[in-house]
């Protein structure tokens, strides 16, 4: 059975974002993120340390409210409906605001001074946030940095569960556009990586000669092996067979510095002083350079003063919003 977010606005009453504000508690939310990560109602009960009728009511309570089934009950299993799917996405969202509330909350009650939390495509990583983090670190000595290295599609759905305050990375497809604000900051070429010694560095070899090496790139979905494919199927050559797959600049780096392993990267990785030397680029061109990467903030939401002063810190205070 296939319910729509239409059919739920139809049983809800006209000013239902006032109800849904006053009425739905987190607690709400918490159970049925339980639910879909168990799709149990004893194990869900359990994990909110309540009874199972108590669970079993509050389920047919929201539903009630909102007047469309969240769940399909099955023999000994439990999936969303759905609107289920709609209103998990939401919850976690704001499961995940407020895990961020109580940390940066502990944080001020320990002396310290808000958190950042930053996600980064592996080219911005070594070369632009060092210097960035560095600058802003040292006017806020007690506020608390994290920051993520992954591919730009891995980084953009945590963004948009709100488990990023901003990634430096770019779309991957078009529908993005609605979700976040992006501000351009450069493009990245990329590069053939290998070790010193690899045979290949003999020559000038050709792309239908690399392929027949052992490689390691990026997941298909993301930007860069896109373009490496694209380029592949341009020059009519087949795609490796011999592939690992791995988001992880480090273990790429290791891969290619310990083997016959080559690897596509930015440019930018292997020109920084902790790489110079220990590996060799390629005299290969492969496609364009990747497009810009730059900030994606989630689209309509003001940036907090903290992501102001760091963007500031990246493109100039007269560029940032």
């Amino acid at each position: 059975m296939c319910f729509s977010i239409i059919g739920m606005m139809r049983y809800m009453p006209h000013d239902s974002g006032i109800h849904a504000k006053t009425w739905l508690r987190i607690r709400h939310m918490v159970l049925l993120v339980a639910l879909d990560e168990s799709r149990n109602m004893h194990a869900a009960a359990r994990q909110l340390n309540i009874s199972q009728p108590a669970a079993s009511k509050m389920l047919k309570d929201i539903e009630g409210f909102l007047g469309i089934p969240l769940f399909l009950r099955e023999p000994g299993r439990m999936e969303p409906t759905d609107a289920g799917v709609t209103v998990l996405r939401y919850a976690r969202r704001l499961l995940n605001d407020t895990d961020r509330l109580v940390e940066e909350l502990a944080s001020l009650r320990e002396g310290g001074h808000g958190r950042l939390a930053l996600g980064s495509v592996p080219g911005a990583a070594p070369v632009m946030l060092p210097r960035a983090m560095a600058e802003l670190k040292s006017r806020r000595p007690r506020l608390a940095i994290s920051l993520i290295e992954n591919s730009s599609d891995r980084l953009l759905v945590d963004l948009e569960y709100k488990l990023l305050d901003a990634v430096i990375g770019r779309y991957t497809e078009p529908s993005q556009r609605h979700l976040f604000d992006f501000l351009p900051l450069k493009e990245e070429p990329v590069s053939v990586v290998a070790r010193p010694d690899h045979p290949l560095c003999q020559g000038t070899p050709e792309l239908a000669e690399v392929v027949r090496w052992p490689w390691v790139l990026h997941p298909m979905a993301s930007p860069m092996r896109g373009l490496f494919e694209a380029a592949l199927a341009e020059a009519g050559v087949a795609s490796p067979r011999n592939v690992i797959e791995t988001t992880s600049t480090q273990a790429s780096l290791q891969l290619v510095a310990s083997t016959d392993t080559l690897s596509l990267l930015p440019s930018s990785v292997v020109k920084t002083t902790f790489s110079q030397g220990r590996f060799a680029v390629l005299p290969l061109t492969i496609g364009e350079p990747l497009g810009y990467y730059g900030v994606l903030t989630r689209k309509g939401e003001p940036w907090p003063e903290l992501l102001t002063e760091f963007v500031a810190s990246l493109v100039g205070e007269e560029d940032a919003p």
